[in-house]
């Protein structure tokens, strides 16, 4: 039998033929002849067992490591700052891991991630998504629960919600998986501005001053990098593949691929302005910025 290739099945597919591709023929290849790409997600499905006990361990996960880091850390500090500062740690953890799965994937999965983010499929795959849906459930409750920042409020349940809505149905439709992952690279950036963040709550950039601004400069290159410059493919790959798909799922890759666009945008002009790389115009809109910046730094 003539083995089977992601080039034999896109011919398939242009050709009309897709009926053809039987799972006899697909064996393990990971994709899925459903047509899925096509239909509206059976968003219920996210309801199922497995991935309720999926969520749910890996909010208890967050849960365990918050008390953990509340008990143990930031106890020189008092008040709300000594909150934020925990809320923090625990969302660094959160990135350290989740851009440590996205970046073994692209490296592992190039093709899967670049080339064949809407049918490439692998059940394992999705547990990376539901990790992010325990942390975004734990932090939404810790951040209602504590935060008295409105602004801090709005852009986290904002992030956490809309992010959610693209796992899940990443999840529940078994399409656009890489896809999902290809965001998550984003995060590998979200660590540096959580460095930056705790290391300017805590009054330790002056300390440690070399790291500091060493972390500025990565965090800088990293923002450009995993947040501009994957936005800005993700939205041209939509363009460039809208007719294979839904109308629904490229109007929410174009509305909510410029939405964040925007919102990365304005969070990066007011971070370089508060680091001074603006000049006068920057240190002239540093006071005014500077709690909206560390809100929306939050919620990255």
């Amino acid at each position: 039998m003539e083995e089977i290739s992601w080039k034999k099945i896109e011919n398939k597919i242009s050709a009309g033929q897709a009926h053809l591709l039987t799972t006899k023929i697909l064996k393990d290849f990971p994709y899925e002849n459903t047509g899925n790409e096509f239909k509206i997600p059976p968003w219920s499905n996210i309801l199922q067992l497995s991935n309720v006990i999926s969520i749910l361990v890996f909010y208890l996960f967050f849960r365990y490591w918050s008390i953990k880091v509340k008990r143990h850390l930031w106890k020189e500090i008092v008040g709300f700052r000594q909150y934020r500062l925990q809320n923090l740690t625990v969302s660094l953890i959160h990135s350290v891991i989740s851009a440590a799965c996205a970046l073994h994937f692209a490296y592992f999965y190039t093709e899967a991630m670049f080339e064949q983010p809407m049918h490439w499929y692998q059940h394992w795959a999705t547990y990376g998504l539901l990790f992010s849906l325990g942390y975004f459930f734990h932090d939404m409750q810790d951040v209602l629960q504590n935060e008295n920042s409105f602004i801090t409020i709005k852009f986290t349940l904002l992030h956490h919600l809309s992010s959610s809505f693209a796992f899940v149905t990443a999840i529940t439709s078994r399409k656009f998986v890489p896809f999902a992952y290809c965001a998550l690279i984003m995060e590998t950036n979200s660590i540096f501005l959580h460095i930056r963040a705790l290391m300017t709550l805590s009054k330790s950039s002056s300390k440690h001053y070399i790291f500091y601004k060493f972390n500025q400069v990565i965090n800088v290159i990293t923002f450009v990098g995993c947040r501009f410059g994957i936005q800005a493919w993700q939205i041209y790959w939509v363009y460039k593949h809208h007719n294979s798909m839904h109308l629904f799922f490229a109007l929410f890759g174009y509305i909510g691929g410029i939405v964040f666009y925007i919102i990365n945008g304005i969070l990066f002009l007011r971070i370089i302005a508060v680091d001074g790389m603006l000049g006068n115009f920057g240190y002239k809109h540093v006071h005014k910025y500077r709690e909206d910046n560390d809100s929306a730094e939050k919620s990255t």
